[in-house]
């Protein structure tokens, strides 16, 4: 009972700062060059993504569980997609994704290719025992640290442009006027250490929930670490709707881009042999899960469909109909 008033109160506070991480963002991106995607790409993703690798981390180092740190990754993974799917439900104005820009397709992409990057290489691992390492950790790892610089560099560099080019229209608001840069600055940075440090909080919670509970590692690795690792990206989405789009999306996004780095951090806590040489293979279904509803996201912003079901769109529909799929027969695998 005392576990569930904690998880309670944890998810409360991270309402509230989840709400001041999304205003003091917005008023940061009016009164600067920073893009209210880019704002939500790293900025935002940054504060929601630590809790992630610290669970997974901490699986891996403490517990030395590559399955539970793996489960947590890319259960967040596909659960994070499918906050896009509420968040279309909660604005109510139909298609949310015509909403968006096209830029976000380059994020998305990015995140198919270390997705598809590190299902070859449990593929490999697992079919063909490929045990190739480079100073104590997977080929695999080094790959995976390449392809995000690179897609960090692309990424940064396209949405630093489109600043630039939107900054001369940007006009005053009483929103850009109420603070000061320097106010909005300390505010974010105390909001997204507040964020950090609850999320810590509520992964440790819920590993204390799921003890109680008796539940298995398999489960609570992908449902309940991925569920609970992805709260504040839930909630820091919803109120940067609030203000934005393009901000709230590109949080979600960011997010999931950033996460994939906890696979090189794992490989590097656990030293005994490379973290996806130990995944089960059932991530395998996990991982594919993951490409599709992705590529899903990506036909939604190409073909840009106003039409709407339930104030849904249909990529998001789509969505979700493939993620109550996946997750049915995922737990038929299990």
């Amino acid at each position: 009972m005392i576990a569930w008033i904690k998880f309670a109160l944890c998810a409360s506070a991270l309402i509230y700062a989840g709400y001041k991480l999304s205003y003091y963002g917005n008023i940061i991106s009016e009164k600067t060059n920073l893009t209210k995607s880019l704002m939500g790409f790293f900025f935002l993703s940054l504060a929601t993504s630590l809790p992630e690798f610290v669970t997974s981390g901490s699986s891996a180092s403490v517990f030395h569980s590559a399955d539970l740190a793996l489960g947590d990754l890319f259960g967040t993974i596909i659960i994070n997609l499918m906050i896009i799917a509420l968040l279309d439900l909660i604005q109510g104005k139909g298609a949310l994704m015509i909403q968006a820009k096209q830029s976000h397709i380059l994020c998305i992409a990015l995140t198919v290719i270390l997705l598809t990057c590190v299902s070859f290489s449990v593929l490999l691992r697992k079919s063909l025992h490929f045990n190739l390492t480079v100073l104590g950790m997977g080929v695999e790892s080094w790959l995976l640290i390449f392809i995000f610089l690179i897609g960090l560099k692309l990424i940064w560099g396209r949405e630093r442009r489109e600043g630039k080019t939107s900054l001369a229209s940007k006009q005053s608001s009483p929103l850009k006027e109420s603070l000061s840069l320097r106010g909005s600055v300390v505010g974010f940075s105390l909001s997204f250490l507040a964020i950090v440090f609850l999320g810590i909080w509520l992964a440790a919670v819920a590993s204390e929930i799921a003890e109680i509970m008796g539940w298995s590692e398999t489960l609570v690795g992908t449902f309940l670490l991925g569920l609970v690792t992805s709260l504040p990206e839930l909630i820091v989405s919803i109120t940067a709707l609030r203000f934005n789009v393009d901000m709230a999306i590109g949080n979600i996004l960011g997010s999931n881009f950033f996460d994939l780095m906890i696979i090189p951090l794992c490989d590097g806590l656990l030293w005994q042999s490379p973290i996806l040489s130990l995944a089960n293979s059932s991530h395998f279904f996990t991982l594919t899960l993951a490409v599709l509803m992705n590529s899903i996201l990506i036909v939604g912003l190409i073909y840009r469909s106003s039409k709407s079901f339930l104030k849904m769109g249909w990529e998001t529909i789509a969505m979700t109909v493939t993620f109550v799929a996946g997750t049915y027969f995922l737990f038929s695998l299990g």
